[in-house]
């Protein structure tokens, strides 16, 4: 009797183990430079849990601003402003994308993030018409996906979400936008890390 107790014994903690070998973290610390359609940044993304990473962001985006005339007219300026980037990941797909033996190399799952940005447009790099456009703050729940190519550097990302959006509006200046807004994001983009 004692044997098979001491064989269950051996069974469960050889079990137990094999259970914890399936189990993948995120990467320790990712850097890397990003490129979206109308966006270049450079990125950090650091381990807090076994799953969940902070990731902060600083880089360059293009838009417009529109400035309306008192008799109707309506002229656009375009913009490449920089932007700062501060979002919490959890990577909820890890385990299951390594059972069944798919590539979680550079944190490439399924995830959940708040993504929250701030767009100081006062340092606008190039405001080609030199229009006023207000700064403003976004906090965005996302749903996203990550790849990476089999040459373990290159990567993929495609991520989407609706949220909160304040303009930092000058009181004194008339703007076509509201001073508090919902944001709809999509984003696409290929990314290096070194």
């Amino acid at each position: 009797m004692k044997k098979f107790i001491v064989l269950g014994f051996v069974l469960i903690s050889f079990i137990a183990k094999a259970q914890e070998s399936e189990k993948v973290s995120v990467e320790k610390s990712l850097n890397s430079v990003q490129a979206g359609l109308f966006s270049l940044s450079f990125q950090n993304e650091t381990r807090l849990d076994r799953k969940i990473t902070l990731r902060s962001e600083l880089g360059l985006s293009t838009g417009s601003s529109t400035q309306t005339y008192p008799d109707g007219k309506k002229e656009s300026s375009f913009l490449i402003v920089p932007y700062i980037n501060i979002e919490p990941r959890w990577y909820y797909g890890l385990d299951r994308r390594n059972r069944l033996g798919k590539n979680t190399i550079n944190n490439g799952s399924n995830y959940f993030s708040l993504l929250t940005t701030f767009v100081p447009t006062g340092m606008a790099l190039v405001n080609t018409k030199d229009f006023d456009a207000p700064p403003f703050i976004s906090i965005i729940p996302e749903y996203g996906i990550r790849r990476t190519s089999t040459r373990k550097h290159f990567y993929s990302e495609c991520s989407a979400g609706i949220g909160y959006r304040h303009n930092f509006l000058d009181k004194s200046l008339t703007y076509t936008v509201d001073e508090n807004e919902v944001e709809v994001n999509f984003q696409f983009k290929f990314g290096y890390i070194f």
